[in-house]
């Protein structure tokens, strides 16, 4: 399924509807990130050591839904930054934010199977 999203909505409101990413990319990824984390899988790893097992599985449905959605990956940069406050850039680290996301989206999954 392929909704199309309203991006000003959406960053206005990512608190509310992408509240476990808001707590991933906010919590995580904030100013001083690269001072807690060596790798951005270091940053994704301790969501997902410190998140409730729910927490961890609602931001692997949430990227769902935000991958399936019709936002390029600008859009999907701004959001990050905007919506969900956070300081982490792709690119910085040479990948695209389309390209990082299904990984973070298959650690999260990956965390919740072993989980079990």
């Amino acid at each position: 399924m392929n909704d199309t999203i309203d991006l000003e909505a959406t960053i206005a409101h990512a608190d509310r509807d992408f509240p476990a990413l808001f707590q991933l990319f906010g919590g995580y990824f904030h100013q001083d990130w690269r001072d807690e984390h060596e790798t951005p899988d270091d940053a994704v790893q301790a969501f997902i050591s410190e998140a409730p097992p729910d927490a961890v599985a609602a931001a692997a449905a949430e990227l769902d839904r935000l991958l399936d959605g019709s936002l390029d990956d600008a859009a999907i940069l701004r959001l990050i930054e905007e919506g969900f406050a956070s300081e982490f850039v792709p690119s910085i680290d040479g990948a695209t934010t389309t390209d990082w996301l299904p990984h973070v989206r298959d650690m999260l999954r990956h965390a919740g199977s072993s989980s079990r």
